[in-house]
């Protein structure tokens, strides 16, 4: 099952249709919280199973909360399309859930959650992810 994806309000629009026009059920902040708090936002796309994109490290506050998944674009990719469709390819909606990802200009990453030896969180471990996008030729 694909994702359903909520952008933040700094995502551009052509983003969104380009989304929609790969399958996915797209919905833009603007649109449906605008002028709401991060943490409604977050709300807002919990209640309604949707994974966060965002471009700016907001969400970022909220990784050991709750969520479908968090995926932060970096501002410095001209077209961050690619590597975005290819990670949501190879991540299905289960797998996005509580799950935080990074999209650089060069690499992605899965931040994971490192714990103590007591099951106490520790600190968060960013394990690349491979990406044809981003392969050496």
């Amino acid at each position: 099952m694909k994702a359903r994806l909520l952008l933040d309000e700094n995502v551009p629009a052509p983003l969104k249709l380009k989304l929609k026009d790969a399958g996915y059920d797209v919905e833009h902040v603007n649109n449906v919280a605008k002028g709401k708090k991060d943490s409604e936002i977050l709300e807002y796309a919990y209640k309604h199973k949707r994974t966060i994109i965002s471009i700016d490290s907001d969400f970022c506050k909220f990784r050991e909360k709750e969520h479908y998944g968090l995926i932060k674009i970096s501002g410095m990719i001209s077209n961050p399309i690619v590597p975005l469709l290819e990670l949501l390819e190879k991540f299905k909606m289960k797998e996005l859930k509580d799950q935080n990802f990074q999209i650089d200009p060069d690499r992605a990453y899965l931040e994971i959650k490192k714990y103590t030896k007591k099951e106490e969180f520790k600190q968060f471990h960013r394990i690349p992810i491979d990406l044809n996008c981003f392969s050496k030729s």
